[in-house]
């Protein structure tokens, strides 16, 4: 529909809506008997009424802009309005009205003034039906030729006023139009702008991830070369632990880093923890991390990384305000050594871009941890007598001095005792040396089993001579645990390839601080050939006297 259509249908049906309140109007007026006479009246209407059907079904067919249908109409119509002007001899108000909306719907849609009087015609027309010789009389034209004048005013006024607001409406149009240009210019800019921001922002996002990554990389390198350089070093894993420690606080600013080491041989965890929590604290955490999840975690090979953490799923957490925290499991191959656990009180604080970071430390930390172990197994080895297994003579000559230094030093007692198995060269030359052998095994486990139960050391000395060193172990109570051992030999029967033979050993015991620490291997050893002299299989304390005389008495 266009707008012509649209506007003439608008038009048709206010005018059908005028006609119906006019009938409406009159029934009243003749209701209320202030009217007689309707009947014309009724029957303009009902004309007017039908004009208005018939051309809103040309409308809606589509026909009113066809065959000047659109002038025809409205010819009648204004021929119909004239008539209702003078259908009482008289110019009627409403109806001039009516008459001049009529143009005013005209000129809205054509606005061609130079057509205005050729619109007049019907009104001419209609006063001559309605006024038939009247019409010529003088008022009558007058009023005629002032209807049309005032007419062709009102319409001129308002066709001015329209096209002043068309002109100004063109203005504003172009204005629009230009602001419209403007505001997509504008727009493209901001779209623009919003995309370089993007970029920016995908080009930041990108510089800050290769910033993080160079970062991690450099300190990746950093720890990396420092803890190849204390890797040759075995004997200082602990300060290698430490300083790990140390770097890995200083370069990713966690509040507590813990390396925990599990010692297989006695079942312990072996703590290195550099922290800004309290002594207290730190111990707290020490016993809960032995019945914690991350018991199992030192068996896995996964590292844990929780950037939310709640005290009550991770109990090691408790007492320490912890928001975050990576757990990195210590192995070689399949070997599981420990892991490193690194706390912040920050959520959110460590990225899966650390665990490259935290993986090569950790490679580093278990080869350091198994080379001290590899090195450890070394220095026992060399420590142990090939047969017998336990410790040697270089190894008693290095580790006895720094034992009684040590005893002196915290005012402790120690005691050292030595033992000969009695006529040992007799069994080798009866039995042979491969029995002999057997028997300096068997007496060598029982006396380490006797001596380890009060945390002392067994070392073979000579060919069939035995020390023991007791630690804080009191002269005294020293002599009868030897006194046991010796029991304990001389009731010990060895059996070996149908050879069966009875075990003796005659003993010596000296101890600090009845004697001086520098005479204690010495008065021992004369304690032991004073048992022999004595007739073998004896105790033989050395003491001092109060006299300052060393006395070896014989225990019975």
């Amino acid at each position: 529909m266009n707008r012509l259509e649209f506007l003439e249908k608008r038009y048709t049906c206010i005018h059908i809506g005028f006609l119906v309140i006019m009938m409406i109007h009159l029934e009243l007026n003749n209701w209320i008997g202030k009217s007689d006479d309707i009947s014309l009246n009724k029957f303009l209407l009902a004309v007017g009424l039908a004009i208005m059907g018939v051309k809103f079904l040309v409308i809606k067919k589509g026909l009113l802009p066809k065959y000047h249908l659109y002038n025809c109409f409205k010819i009648i119509e204004l021929l119909y309005v004239g008539i209702l002007i003078y259908q009482d001899q008289t110019v009627l108000l409403p109806e001039v009205l009516f008459y001049l909306l009529i143009l005013f719907e005209i000129f809205s849609t054509h606005s061609n003034l130079k057509a205005l009087f050729f619109y007049f015609i019907p009104l001419i027309i209609s006063s001559l039906i309605m006024l038939g010789k009247e019409f010529f009389l003088l008022t009558n034209f007058i009023d005629m030729l002032f209807l049309i004048v005032s007419n062709i005013f009102f319409i001129y006024i308002v066709n001015s006023t329209i096209h002043e607001i068309e002109k100004n409406s063109d203005k504003y149009k172009e204005l629009l139009i230009q602001t419209q240009k403007k505001n997509e210019e504008l727009l493209k800019i901001k779209e623009h702008m919003e995309l370089v921001n993007k970029e920016l922002e995908q080009q930041k996002e990108e510089m800050r991830k290769t910033s993080e990554s160079f970062r991690n990389h450099v300190a990746e390198l950093f720890i990396l070369k420092e803890t190849s350089s204390y890797i040759g070093s075995i004997l200082e894993i602990q300060q290698l632990l430490e300083m790990v420690c140390d770097m890995i606080m200083g370069i990713l600013g966690v509040d507590t880093c813990s390396i925990i080491v599990y010692d297989e041989k006695y079942e312990t965890l072996d703590f290195h923890i550099k922290s800004i929590y309290s002594h207290e604290v730190i111990e707290n955490f020490k016993t809960s991390i032995s019945n914690s999840s991350l018991q199992k975690r030192m068996k896995d090979k996964e590292i844990l990384i929780n950037n939310n953490c709640r005290e009550e799923k991770y109990s090691f957490l408790q007492g320490r305000d912890v928001g975050s925290f990576v757990a990195v499991p210590l192995y070689k191959g399949n070997k599981s050594y420990g892991l490193i656990l690194a706390e912040h009180t920050l959520e959110n604080y460590f990225s899966t871009s650390n665990t490259d970071l935290f993986k090569a430390v950790s490679m580093q930390v278990a080869v350091a941890i198994e080379n001290a172990k590899l090195y450890e197994q070394m220095e026992e080895m060399a420590a142990r007598d090939g047969l017998t297994k336990v410790y040697n003579r270089m190894y008693l000559q290095r580790i006895m001095p720094e034992m009684i230094e040590n005893a002196k030093l915290n005012y402790e007692p120690i005691s050292i005792g030595i033992f000969d198995i009695d006529h040992f060269k007799v069994l080798n030359d009866t039995y042979g040396h491969l029995f002999g052998d057997e028997v300096l095994k068997a007496i060598a486990h029982l006396a380490q089993k006797k001596v380890e139960a009060y945390h002392g050391i067994v070392a073979r000395y000579g060919g069939e001579e035995f020390v023991m060193i007791f630690p804080n172990v009191p002269l005294k109570e020293a002599a009868f645990i030897v006194e046991e051992l010796r029991q304990e030999i001389e009731q010990f029967t060895l059996t070996k390839d149908d050879i069966t033979a009875k075990i003796t050993a005659s003993f010596g015991v000296s101890g600090f601080p009845e004697v001086d620490g520098q005479n204690l291997l010495r008065t021992v050893d004369d304690a032991m050939y004073m048992s022999k002299r004595q007739g073998r299989n004896r105790v033989t304390v050395a003491c001092v006297n109060e006299n300052n005389v060393l006395n070896l008495n014989v225990m019975q």
